[in-house]
């Protein structure tokens, strides 16, 4: 019989969290990972395939945004730089489950790296002295016909 007040429980979480916004639920499900798993707290490489694991420890949240946040957690650069340093990979539980691969080090390095910033971003667009003459002359041709 607890298992039955578990399920109803746990589909009556589901639905609540399923009312809110994606973002909010992205959010909760970002908070309830940083707490719960020490691997996601410290920034370490995530073993490989470890979304299905994450998916399944999470049946409450939708599966679709489980994955979102795991994208989002190894998009930032904390994570990238884990990574680039190489060593050993890790679950859920903190166990080693592999290693980060030679391939994957050079990428995280590479990604890890600042990029230049673009010149033609910063500086401002330079003005055209023509410009406002050819505005002019676009606009005298219809003053011309609304004076007619």
């Amino acid at each position: 019989m607890k298992s039955n007040n578990e399920t109803a429980l746990g589909a009556a979480l589901k639905t609540a969290v399923q009312s809110l916004s994606k973002k909010s639920q992205t959010e909760m499900i970002a908070a309830h990972v940083y707490a719960k798993y020490e691997v996601f707290k410290r920034f370490l490489p995530l073993a490989l395939g470890i979304h299905e694991a994450l998916i399944a420890a999470l049946p409450q949240f939708d599966a679709q945004l489980v994955a979102r946040v795991l994208a989002n957690h190894c998009r930032r650069q904390r994570y990238i730089k884990s990574l680039a340093r190489g060593g050993k990979r890790f679950d859920l539980a903190m166990k080693p489950v592999g290693v980060v691969s030679p391939e994957e080090k050079a990428a995280a390095e590479r990604m890890a790296q600042p990029r230049p910033a673009k010149a033609d971003a910063a500086a401002p667009a330079p003005v055209d002295a023509a410009a406002p003459e050819a505005v002019a002359q676009v606009e005298t041709p219809a003053a011309e016909s609304a004076a007619e």
